[in-house]
């Protein structure tokens, strides 16, 4: 089953000449690689991929959804140099990434699935919060994208719960 042609044909808003927002800049490290960021989630599902040996199936999802992610992290370090940031990976409070951000551990596929989802929910609140707190169009443009990507991900993750 192909769950990855739902936002292939939906292009992502280029972004152009920022104003200088120290204070969306901020914010924006904790989605860029905060403890529940795009940095955290590729690392989460590459440790899931590489660890899960119940499906050939799940691990290729796993490894596709974690390379969309790359692509978002990616487009907000983007954003965070337009804003005259260097793209370091910390947090909004200057917290370095830490290997101790990924979930190594399940008791089974089930609770992956629903960790995973509740990760991709964290990060569509995170990302409406931002646009809330910037004026620039592009800007929000280009998290309601992200977003419909993290609500895709949500969909294939809640597809492949086992049915009661």
């Amino acid at each position: 089953m192909d769950f990855f042609n739902n936002n292939d044909s939906v292009p992502y808003p280029k972004i152009e000449h920022l104003k200088q927002d120290y204070k969306f800049g901020r914010m924006l490290y904790n989605s860029f690689s905060g403890g529940a960021s795009e940095l955290t989630t590729i690392l989460q599902y590459i440790n899931e991929n590489m660890s899960n040996e119940t499906s050939p199936e799940l691990k290729n999802v796993l490894m596709k959804i974690a390379i969309e992610e790359m692509h978002h992290l990616k487009i907000l370090g983007d954003i965070l140099v337009k804003l005259g940031f260097i793209p370091y990976y910390m947090s909004s409070r200057n917290n370095k990434w830490c290997s101790d951000n990924v979930k190594y551990k399940f008791n089974c596929v089930e609770d992956m699935l629903k960790y995973n989802i509740e990760g991709e929910k964290m990060a569509i609140r995170e990302y409406q919060t931002l646009i809330e707190n910037t004026e620039e169009k592009c800007i929000k443009d280009t998290l309601c994208r992200i977003i419909q990507d993290e609500e895709n991900h949500i969909k294939i993750f809640e597809s492949l719960l086992p049915k009661d």
